[in-house]
């Protein structure tokens, strides 16, 4: 079984460590690479790549998806944003190729705060899950913002996919971003349930946070595994 790993990116400022750290993947998994550049940048032709595909977006990753996957050729793929990355846990998961059990996976997504070993345990963002590797017949069928995968969420992973939005993208960035979404959709950016997921210093007399460790999420409660970490 081969494997495919796809990022849709914008080639801002934050992403290249993201895309350099998924080069870098794709090569200890040997796993093809496949980019969708959602602006012409220039220099990412020459980035290590096994493909670049050039994407118009309208204003969010999903209008784009199903156009960068048809350039994937893996039995199974894997989809991260270019301000993600995998877990130490989630990496030797990988490389273990564990996947295989399974056809359709989700994983808890672990919002980084303060730095990149604190995650942010308020509910509704922890745990927060989202369906990121599929064999190719499901990894598609996304097309507008925040929209789940049509064959459900899948298996739940052992593994903790890392998400440091919070650490590179201010808060002017992040309202942006909501308006964004606010102008797809009324509420899609800045309704009371979307709200924490772009603006949680804004949702929260508190936030509450734990150690990442290194990223394995233990059984499957895992309210419990944070519960017995802070």
């Amino acid at each position: 079984m081969t494997l495919s790993i796809m990022c849709v990116t914008r080639g801002e400022k934050h992403a290249w460590k993201f895309l350099e750290d998924l080069r870098l993947l794709s090569r200890e998994l040997d796993a093809e690479l496949v980019l969708g550049v959602d602006r012409p940048v220039v220099t990412i032709d020459n980035f290590g790549a096994d493909k670049i595909v050039r994407v118009k977006s309208e204003g969010y990753v999903e209008s784009v998806l199903e156009r960068v996957l048809s350039e994937t050729t893996g039995d199974y793929v894997l989809r991260m944003d270019d301000d993600e990355r995998c877990s130490p846990a989630m990496r030797k998961w990988l490389l273990e190729k564990q996947y295989l059990s399974a056809p359709h996976w989700k994983f808890c997504t672990a919002n980084l705060w303060g730095n990149e070993t604190s995650v942010i345990v308020n509910p509704p963002l922890w745990p927060d899950h989202h369906t990121r590797l599929s064999v190719r017949s499901m990894a598609g069928g996304r097309h507008s913002p925040h929209c789940g995968s049509p064959f459900g969420g899948g298996e739940l992973a052992p593994v903790i996919h890392e998400h440091h939005k919070f650490l590179v993208k201010s808060l002017e960035e992040r309202r942006e971003i909501a308006g964004r979404y606010d102008a797809y959709a009324e509420g899609y950016g800045t309704s009371d349930h979307m709200r924490p997921f772009s603006l949680p210093e804004t949702c929260y007399d508190h936030l509450v946070l734990a150690p990442l460790g290194d990223g394995t999420v233990r059984g499957w409660n895992a309210h419990e595994f944070w519960r017995e970490n802070l």
